[in-house]
């Protein structure tokens, strides 16, 4: 039984395996993220400026983003990560006003060191009203990997 044990770990140690799954909860904005395979420092939301918002209340024709930064264990393919990221928006219905199933779609592979932060980003607008919320879900994926993903949600109040 200890051999088998040991070999398990002597495996893992040779094949460079890593395994990481959390949860990650941001209690100004609302935004809750969870990941697995991959690791992740941050998540948050962000304007189209990049700065970090304080709560989850967007102004109508300003972008938001969600960032995830800190991310690692991409399966490189020819030393190149390839993240992928799907994007979903629905309404208080639950009625979907966008399905991106990749918004990185057509791009070539990134150098690990640029993989390591990520953001999708919404563009607010119509069929978007001014004083709704809306449920913004986020998936960033790794191509090489399907069990690679961070899967994030939020609540936006349109101003």
């Amino acid at each position: 039984m200890n051999r088998i044990i040991i070999l398990l770990i002597s495996l893992c140690m040779f094949s460079s395996c890593h395994f990481s799954k959390g949860v990650k909860k941001d209690l100004n904005t609302g935004l809750s993220a969870t990941y697995n395979g991959f690791e992740v420092d941050d998540i948050y939301l962000s304007d189209g400026n990049g700065t970090r918002l304080s709560n989850n209340k967007v102004t109508l024709g300003i972008p938001v983003k969600i960032v995830a930064s800190g991310v690692k264990n991409f399966r490189l393919k020819e030393q190149n990560a390839y993240p992928g990221c799907t994007i979903i928006l629905t309404d208080k219905n639950k009625k979907e006003l966008l399905n991106l199933p990749d918004a990185f779609e057509g791009q070539e592979g990134l150098a690990a060191t640029q993989a390591t932060e990520l953001k999708a980003t919404l563009n607010t607008g119509e069929p978007m009203v001014a004083g709704e919320t809306y449920h913004l879900y986020v998936r960033f994926y790794d191509k090489e990997s399907s069990e690679n993903e961070i899967v994030s949600q939020v609540d936006i109040m349109v101003q």
